[in-house]
């Protein structure tokens, strides 16, 4: 479980400088870090609380990397960075066209026309997107998973 969890907290803590998307017509790539570097997402101290759990989860799979390295019990730290998405998309869903004009996205994001957004967005979606997913969702697994073995 420790190297499930080492793995995919690396993946989602390195998603951070990746690549999320890439717009079509030769704009600036998108990344987590490139939105903080232009202050789309702000970490200071009047940052909002969806920044601070966006920006925490990276930190948090980071850390649950460190200490599933280490060989410690890293279950909450694995569940906690993997319940971050699931937060930011909860926020994002509700709140989807401020989000999209915030974010200075090339294409409308309809979360009531899945299918439609689906289509539009694939072709723009990089490498940093599938590992902060995929690395949320494996961490999330193995978090939970751990959790229920100790109780």
């Amino acid at each position: 479980m420790r190297a499930i969890i080492f793995l995919a907290g690396l993946a989602m803590a390195a998603s951070f400088v990746l690549t999320w998307v890439e717009p079509p017509f030769a704009g600036p790539e998108v990344s987590p870090l490139s939105l903080v570097r232009q202050g789309a997402i702000s970490v200071g101290a009047d940052a909002s609380w969806q920044s601070w759990v966006f920006v925490g989860g990276f930190a948090v799979a980071g850390l649950a990397a460190l200490v599933a390295v280490m060989g410690r019990g890293a279950a909450l730290l694995a569940l906690l960075a993997g319940l971050s998405p699931l937060v930011v998309v909860g926020d994002a869903v509700i709140r989807a066209e401020d989000l999209r004009r915030d974010l200075g996205l090339p294409f409308p994001v309809d979360f009531g026309d899945i299918a439609g957004t689906w289509e539009v967005m694939q072709d723009f979606l990089r490498l940093g997107v599938w590992a902060y997913l995929g690395g949320a969702l494996l961490l999330l697994v193995a978090g939970l998973s751990a959790l229920k073995g100790r109780g």
